[in-house]
C-alpha cells in the first residue's frame, strides 16, 4: 500500500488554488511529491476536492495499484465514502475519484487531522510561490520532507 497525503491551497481573490500531494510507503519513505496549480476554482472547498482528485490521479500516474488517500478536509472524506448521490457543488468531482477508483485494486480514503497533514500542506503553500506544476521523485523541498513522520 502506498499513502497518499493531499492539500490545497486557496487563493479567493485570483480564484485560484495549489494541490500538494506527497506519497509514501509502508515505511515512511518518500516515493514521489507534486504540486499542481488550478484555475477557476470558486472556494476552498472545491479545491479540497481537486486535490483529493489531483492525489488519485497521481497514484494511478505513478503506476501504483493499492492505495490509502489520506487528506484533513473531513467534507470531501464523508462525500467520496457516503453511499449516497452526492448533489452538492463539488458533485462532478466527486463522481470523477469515484470513477477513477475503480482503476486500482484497492483504494481507502482516510481523514487525518491538520497535524498528519503537514507534509501536504506545506507543498500546497510552496506551490504559490512557484506556480507551476512541479514533481520530485523520491524526494521532496527539504522544507517537507520531514513532515508528517512519526517520532
Amino acid at each position: 500500500m502506498v499513502k497518499f497525503n493531499f492539500d490545497a491551497s486557496f487563493n479567493s481573490t485570483a480564484r485560484t488554488s495549489i494541490s500538494g500531494v506527497i506519497a509514501r510507503d509502508s515505511q515512511d519513505f518518500i516515493l514521489a511529491a507534486g504540486t499542481y496549480p488550478h484555475t477557476r476554482i470558486a472556494d476552498a472547498f472545491t479545491a479540497e476536492a481537486v486535490a483529493c482528485e489531483r492525489a488519485v490521479v497521481f497514484a494511478q500516474d505513478l503506476g501504483f495499484r493499492s492505495i490509502i488517500i489520506e487528506g484533513d478536509s473531513l467534507s470531501v472524506f464523508k462525500k467520496v465514502t457516503s453511499a449516497n448521490f452526492d448533489k452538492s457543488v463539488i458533485s462532478p468531482i466527486i463522481r470523477d475519484i469515484l470513477s477513477l477508483r475503480d482503476l486500482f485494486q484497492s483504494v481507502t480514503f482516510a481523514f487525518v487531522g491538520r497535524q498528519g497533514n503537514e507534509a501536504a500542506h506545506m507543498l500546497a503553500k510552496l506551490g504559490f510561490r512557484q506556480p507551476e506544476v512541479r514533481i520530485w521523485v523520491e524526494e521532496a523541498p527539504a522544507s517537507v520532507a520531514l513532515r508528517d513522520r512519526p517520532p
